[in-house]
């Protein structure tokens, strides 16, 4: 389902190179919960972005469903983080003036699915982490394990058929547990620092140590690939689709800036105040200029100057 071949990543500076990856080839099943475990800068999260999409390999190849990636476009791109990915982040990422309902129908608004459909499916999600009868509850009015939830249910509400967290188990102990559940059915990737959790819920451990692959616990063989029935073919993938109408995103935008309404009415008016104040100056600076000048020729006018020219013979 997911592969990747010989992954190297290189970062560049003005004066040096950092190698993240050193190289790293990983096959995963269709269905399984691995965690990637490390110490930290050991290239955990740079493998978990390029198998997002989020980061792209400097060489080597990601291969999704038996289709490579080198050929993506920014459009390919989308398509793959919107259908195939789901992203829990260890900082929750949620809107905070939108309510759970809304953070979670986020993900299907860039779908573009209908509203009746977000709201069915966005509460169906939030059911299933246990948020049932909280819709309208914004983030800053719930706990930081219950925040945790309202990630998985946004992550989970597109149906992705990959779960990729980064450090999730922060504020939720619970989290692991359900990620185990969802395992039985899709592939979820799980960074961590906890190897205790990573023993207890994982059927698979990868250890990395300075961007390459030290141990894996489980690992997956050619033999087991070729049994697993590939998702789709190229030219279905094709068929999905991930935009965000105009009328959307100005929507989105105008509901941003009502929500902070005082700042930016404040924002307003301090530009006002700039540019009035920037119109002055100009004008003052127009009128004395122009002042001077008049004041110059007057007095030019009364004093004409003539300029000749003289010599005399110094023999």
């Amino acid at each position: 389902m997911l592969k990747l071949e010989n992954i190297v990543k290189t970062y560049k500076t003005s004066d040096m190179e950092v190698q993240a990856l050193k190289g790293i080839s990983i096959c995963f099943r269709k269905n399984e919960f691995v965690s990637i475990l490390g110490p930290s800068g050991c290239g955990k999260t740079t493998t978990l972005n390029i198998i997002g999409g989020l980061d792209h390999y400097t060489s080597g190849d990601l291969v999704i469903n038996g289709i490579s990636t080198k050929s993506f476009t920014d459009h390919d791109w989308d398509i793959y983080r919107n259908h195939k990915i789901g992203f829990i982040f260890q900082s929750y990422n949620l809107i905070p003036h939108e309510n759970i309902l809304e953070n979670v129908e986020l993900a299907l608004i860039i779908s573009g699915e209908s509203k009746e459909q977000r709201k069915e499916k966005a509460k169906k999600a939030l059911d299933n982490v246990g948020l049932k009868g909280l819709y309208n509850k914004k983030p800053n009015e719930l706990s930081g394990g219950q925040c945790q939830r309202v990630a998985i249910a946004r992550a989970l509400v597109n149906e992705p058929d990959i779960l990729l967290a980064d450090e999730p188990t922060g504020a939720l102990d619970s989290a692991t547990s359900i990620f185990k559940k969802i395992s039985e059915k899709k592939l979820v990737i799980m960074v961590t620092h906890n190897p205790e959790l990573a023993e207890k819920y994982s059927s698979r451990i990868i250890k990395l140590l300075d961007g390459a692959i030290i141990s894996d616990s489980n690992p997956y063989s050619s033999e087991d690939e070729a049994k697993e029935e590939k998702n789709k073919s190229d030219e279905e993938i094709n068929k999905e689709k991930a935009k965000m109408t105009w009328f959307t995103a100005f929507k989105l935008s105008a509901k941003n800036l009502w929500s902070k309404a005082k700042r930016t009415a404040m924002t307003i008016i301090a530009a006002s105040i700039g540019i009035v104040g920037v119109s002055a100056v100009l004008s003052i600076r127009g009128g004395v200029t122009g002042y001077i000048q008049s004041m110059q020729d007057e007095m030019l006018s009364g004093n004409p100057i003539s300029i000749s020219s003289s010599s005399f013979d110094l023999t």
